[in-house]
């Protein structure tokens, strides 16, 4: 007999109490604020990029309307020197004096040169902060980029994210995993916390948790539409199960539940690709784990027993357990023959489900 193809699936990682390791690196080389062994909070400061600057050639001779041969005489500032935003730079007096013709800095900076027709301009963007975001231990320092920090806690990625990141106590919005979170349930109490709903949130809903300036939302299910919403308002938004109405896994929704009122970080970043799944992670001290001992969460196996949950078909969303893997293909309803695992369900049910609608979770 043939051994079972089983091919590599996605897993979604829920733990109650693992060690985590996660870089924080800043968007350019900068300033590495803490060292390997230090402690840090998720709002502490780790590295930050104090004058992210980018030169910008300006063609002052023919702003002035003057000879490149005149320009000098007519600097206001010289090169090496600081200039403030909006700050005249040159200025060049016409109709016999009663007017001048003058140039002012776009922004902060520092003029790099002054060389022909040209004056040379080092532009000074924001200074950026980058925060340790998870509470831990750094265990690693990269010069000028950033930092690796150790950090135990419950874990919980989802399956899509946009927002950025968000930091505040997280606190339940619904009572059952399979409930709609509506805009009436929104009010300024909820100012600064990570929002928990069920199986969706309707548009008003996410206006009004913008508006409240709520830290976060960990939801179930999201309609399509409201995707490019989230990350034009810059709310911190975690999918736990899929788009649509989704009722959050029970897993997840317990897991969280069973946290509501400690601090809690989504980590969502807004773009097309990214190279880690985003997550919620609530940091818990190493001792807190009811005697339990953190450890870096295991690869999981497509193994009996193994706990999975189905992303495609009628039966998405549901999580069972391995209960067999099939030895031969089998051939479905549609016709098509396919590899899969017989899977038991908290239903009771038993049923046969292809491993191209199965993930790994747990």
């Amino acid at each position: 007999m043939p051994d079972p193809i089983i091919p590599a699936l996605a897993q979604t990682r829920v733990v109650k109490f693992a060690r985590v390791r996660r870089e924080r690196l800043l968007p350019t080389r900068g300033v590495v604020m803490v060292t390997a062994g230090n402690r840090v909070g998720a709002l502490d400061v780790v590295a930050k990029v104090t004058s992210a600057g980018n030169v910008r050639p300006v063609p002052l001779a023919r702003y002035l309307r003057t000879k490149e041969t005149a320009l000098d005489k007519y600097l206001l500032k010289q090169p090496g020197e600081d200039f403030a935003a909006r700050e005249i730079l040159a200025s060049k007096p016409e109709s016999f004096g009663m007017l001048r013709r003058i140039y002012r800095a776009p922004k902060a900076g520092r003029i790099v040169a002054a060389q022909g027709a040209w004056l040379a301009l080092d532009l000074a963007d924001t200074a950026f902060e980058l925060r340790a975001l998870y509470r831990g231990t750094v265990i690693n320092v990269m010069a000028r980029q950033g930092v690796v920090i150790e950090a135990t806690g419950a874990l919980v990625q989802g399956m899509w994210g946009a927002g950025g990141e968000g930091y505040g106590v997280i606190r339940q919005m619904v009572d059952q995993p399979d409930a709609l979170l509506s805009d009436d349930r929104i009010d300024v109490t909820a100012r600064g916390t990570v929002l928990l709903a069920g199986a969706g949130i309707t548009e008003a809903a996410l206006r009004r948790a913008a508006e409240e300036r709520v830290a976060g939302l960990i939801v179930g299910g999201l309609a399509p539409g409201l995707r490019r919403l989230c990350a034009e308002l810059e709310l911190p938004t975690l999918v736990t199960d899929g788009f649509g109405e989704c009722a959050m896994s029970k897993m997840i929704f317990e897991l969280l539940a069973a946290h509501v009122g400690e601090e809690t970080i989504i980590n969502a970043p807004t773009v097309p690709v990214s190279p880690s799944r985003p997550e919620a992670f609530i940091p818990i001290l190493a001792g807190g784990g009811a005697g339990e001992t953190a450890v870096p969460p295991p690869t999981l196996l497509a193994q009996v027993g193994a706990n999975v949950r189905v992303v495609s078909g009628a039966l998405r969303g549901q999580i069972g357990k391995i209960a067999e893997i099939a030895t031969l293909p089998r051939t479905l309803e549609s016709g098509v023959a396919a590899w899969g695992a017989e899977i038991t369900f908290d239903t009771g049910a038993r049923l046969f489900v292809p491993w191209e609608n199965l993930e790994l979770i747990g």
